[in-house]
């Protein structure tokens, strides 16, 4: 028997399109596409549970999820960030000491203020207190291996059946995204359908095991593929001449191009 198609909501391609020119002057760093697929993650759930951002910046992505999220009927965001600076990879603030003044500003002119829980402390420090089911991780926070490591174990306790992970920044230089998206979800046998849009890794998680199985060929195409970018990113403290080309040439490999929402929403179970 085959499953019933799933339905975007509706309008979501004129939504995503006038979402893409509403945060255009809000300071942050997701392409157009990468837009577009974050505001598909929020306004399509496929499971129980809250939304939670790791990482706010001055509000653009939780912005985003704020806005998208209303079409799914469920439009609260929590969102972590410290708002401390400076870090090893955080945006350059240009000498402020944080961005929360930035975040605040912007999300009260967007009209979200009062869609979003925020939580302004270290996200390891809110994961020892945290007791409700995700259905949809958002990791833009510490892009170091520990931090990023310390994000992805301290919620993933929580997914909910057949939530959904979305990690920035795996497909630049850092070490975080790509280290943990191949050795605690590719690797797990609780991620079933992955993939990648932009620079943002996804999968699916589910809690029968046996329900990914048919995704083990996927999984471990793409870990070999994110593995020959590894020893570019952890040996290397900064990419040049040749060795930045072979690392944009084996970029190119992992298959990144933006998703058709319809076509994404039938893949995931």
């Amino acid at each position: 028997m085959q499953k019933p198609l799933k339905k975007l909501p509706e309008g979501f391609d004129s939504f995503a399109e006038d979402l893409l020119r509403q945060v255009e002057t809000v300071e942050g760093y997701l392409a157009p596409n990468e837009i577009r697929f974050l505001a598909l993650l929020a306004a399509c759930p496929t499971a129980e549970g809250e939304i939670l951002e790791i990482g706010s910046f001055k509000g653009k992505s939780t912005i985003i999820l704020a806005k998208a999220a209303t079409l799914s009927g469920n439009s609260t965001v929590n969102a972590v960030d410290p708002m401390t600076a400076p870090s090893e990879t955080d945006p350059d603030l240009h000498g402020d000491a944080s961005s929360f003044a930035d975040f605040q500003k912007n999300i009260e002119t967007h009209n979200v203020t009062g869609n979003i829980q925020f939580h302004q402390i270290f996200s390891y420090e809110l994961a020892k207190t945290w007791n409700k089911p995700l259905r949809l991780l958002w990791i833009d926070g510490d892009h170091t291996f520990e931090g990023t490591k310390l994000d992805f174990e301290g919620f993933a306790p929580h997914l909910a059946d057949k939530a959904i992970v979305a990690i920035h920044d795996v497909l630049h230089e850092f070490e975080g995204g790509v280290r943990v998206f191949m050795e605690n979800v590719l690797l797990s046998p609780n991620f079933g359908a992955c993939g990648f849009c932009g620079s943002i890794a996804w999968a699916q998680y589910v809690a029968d095991a046996n329900k990914a199985v048919q995704y083990r060929g996927q999984k471990l195409s793409f870990y070999r593929k994110l593995g020959r970018l590894v020893p570019f990113i952890v040996f290397k403290k900064e990419l040049k001449g040749f060795e930045k080309k072979k690392y944009k040439i084996f970029r190119s490999l992992v298959p990144h191009g933006p998703p058709d929402p319809q076509k994404w929403l039938n893949t995931i179970q």
